[in-house]
């Protein structure tokens, strides 16, 4: 397999990426309001190489341009990329222009070692701004939990 296939996979696959954004029950630039993204900066695999390409956008703008392709249901490197192209996309990311196809990449492929432990991250900031509601969902039907 190629990396681009586990790009794939890594987004597909990720069943805390859309439990996330279904228990959130809004759109990506809404959460983005409410969500720091800064935490990713803390994690060893996205620090900066002594030697070699030094990043040029950061971990937090790509992680909002994921869940944002997550959303629209883009996968994979190339579209991905494609998507956070559009003007309206990368600036609502916030960045200050858009990342390359490598930059989507390298992060998709850091990503993937700390994906679960960044969702835990969000849930628990998503918890404590009250973004989180009294549904929980058993077998595809809901019931209402006393807060």
């Amino acid at each position: 397999m190629g990396i681009v296939s586990n790009n794939t996979q890594t987004l597909q696959n990720v069943t805390s990426a859309d439990d996330f954004l279904n228990v959130a029950a809004t759109e990506t630039v809404p959460l983005f309001e409410y969500l720091s993204f800064g935490f990713l900066l803390e994690y060893d695999v996205f620090a900066s190489c002594k030697r070699g390409r030094t990043r040029v956008h950061e971990p937090p703008e790509l992680f909002r341009g994921f869940l944002h392709c997550y959303y629209e249901d883009v996968y994979g490197t190339r579209p991905v990329a494609r998507e956070l192209q559009k003007p309206l996309v990368w600036l609502s990311c916030g960045f200050d222009r858009p990342p390359s196809r490598d930059a989507v990449d390298r992060f998709l492929t850091d990503l993937e070692h700390v994906v679960d432990d960044a969702f835990d991250h969000l849930v628990e900031q998503a918890a404590v701004r009250g973004l989180l509601d009294s549904t929980y969902r058993i077998d595809s039907t809901h019931v209402e939990a006393i807060p």
